[in-house]
């Protein structure tokens, strides 16, 4: 009976950390964190520059595209989103997710270039009502606007703040705004709140009700006002002994839930809907706001070929052949310093290069045209392997390739990867 007890409260914090990230995620914006303006339902916020060592808003931040992001609050009625005309040559993207971090409409330069693009997001208590023009019938009442918008290098910048005028949202009647506020998500009374008002705003799919009915006597109910006061003792104590080793869970199912290709972690689609939850937990976590495989493939490295942990410590090579990585947009090497907590974010350095890629000027190609990228933590010496240096810290390190509007093969991994090499340590020059 304890063994079970344990199972479902791991499994309904397993189900409810997406809900909670999200809702924490919006509060921050919604009460203006780390010295940002507060953001208001329904109203667009700019980054204006590119994603830095100093970006913790959002884990494994993107050094290609500036953000734009907004909350939507369908709660007070439809919702209006416009794009103007943008260039057909300049890559953007705006991704429509849910509470649970479902991506579940996706518009861009693939779909919609050049523009004009006028859409209206109608939550579930106007799925029934004819609504004219261009309409997506949102599956809850919280919706989060993630917008990217390509930068070709600073200089580029002021094209891309171009682009970001474009979008605008039309606010709706006055909204009934989340009242409960995310403080702990290691406080089992603080979890069960958010979570249940959550579920109330945003109406779970119904592939997840046996999952719902499974997890109810343990305070996961939609709507309830104070889901911790209703539990007996031992279901409180189950609570407060079963946090730490559920995120424990959360964090090692982004390890268990890839596969090894040629040394990089990939992903694939999931079929398993009990390891669905797990993995949208743990993009949660390690990755929240990924766009889909088929708008942006990602693929990581933790280790070198001995399975030894990236480190500064050490000089790597990373050749891309001469072929390249096969997309239709970009693709981008960047490379995070991961936390105690399983996130990871970008790393302070002497020539503030977070990323490198196909886009990255003065590149130094060899003969035959593949790419060789020099990480380590000390600059190399030679100006050939210093115009592709990305920097490293002095101690562990991840690497993420992204590859933006992936062909086939790519998010198929039919075609061979790029390949890290360890190598010795360059001797420095005489002075």
């Amino acid at each position: 009976m304890k063994q079970d007890l344990e199972a479902a409260i791991s499994d309904a914090l397993v189900y409810g950390f997406p809900l909670y990230e999200v809702a924490k995620t919006r509060h921050r914006d919604m009460t203006g964190w780390m010295g940002q303006p507060p953001l208001a339902p329904n109203t667009v916020c700019h980054e204006r520059r590119l994603a830095d060592n100093t970006c913790r808003w959002i884990t494994t931040p993107n050094n290609d595209t500036l953000y734009s992001r907004a909350w939507l609050d369908l709660s007070g009625g439809p919702v209006t989103v416009a794009v103007a005309a943008l260039p057909p040559d300049r890559y953007w993207s705006i991704a429509f997710m849910d509470a649970f971090t479902n991506n579940f409409a996706l518009h861009g330069q693939h779909l919609d270039a050049p523009g004009p693009v006028v859409i209206t997001l109608a939550g579930p208590a106007d799925h029934a009502r004819p609504i004219a023009g261009r309409v997506i019938r949102a599956p809850g009442n919280d919706v989060w606007l993630l917008a990217r918008w390509i930068v070709n290098g600073e200089d580029d910048l002021a094209a891309a703040h171009a682009m970001q005028e474009c979008l605008s949202v039309t606010p709706c009647k006055p909204v009934r705004s989340p009242v409960v506020e995310p403080t702990d998500p290691m406080d089992p009374a603080n979890f069960l709140a958010v979570v249940a008002e959550q579920l109330e705003r945003n109406p779970p799919p119904l592939e997840d009700a046996a999952m719902l009915e499974r997890i109810a006597m343990l305070g996961v109910i939609p709507g309830s006002r104070d889901p911790w006061a209703s539990l007996p003792d031992a279901t409180r104590r189950a609570w407060q002994s079963g946090m730490a080793p559920a995120h424990t869970r959360i964090r090692s199912a982004f390890i268990g839930l890839r596969r090894n290709v040629e040394g990089w972690w990939v992903f694939d689609e999931l079929e398993d809907a009990d390891k669905r939850y797990e993995w949208r937990a743990a993009l949660a976590l390690a990755g929240l706001g990924a766009l889909p495989i088929t708008e942006a493939t990602y693929i990581g490295r933790t280790t070198d070929d001995d399975g030894a942990l990236l480190h500064g410590s050490n000089n790597y090579r990373l050749t891309i052949s001469r072929q390249g990585i096969p997309v239709e947009a970009f693709w981008s090497l960047s490379l995070y310093e991961p936390t105690e907590n399983g996130r990871r974010f970008f790393v302070e350095n002497p020539i503030d290069r977070y990323s490198i890629g196909d886009r990255t000027a003065h590149l130094h190609y060899e003969p035959d045209n593949s790419l060789r990228i020099y990480i380590q933590h000390q600059m190399p010496e030679e100006p050939t392997r210093r115009a592709n240096w990305l920097p490293a810290p002095a101690g562990p390190f991840q690497l993420s390739l992204r590859a933006y509007r992936p062909r086939r093969e790519f998010q198929a991994f039919e075609v061979p990867l790029p390949i890290l090499s360890l190598e010795q340590p360059q001797p420095r020059m005489c002075q």
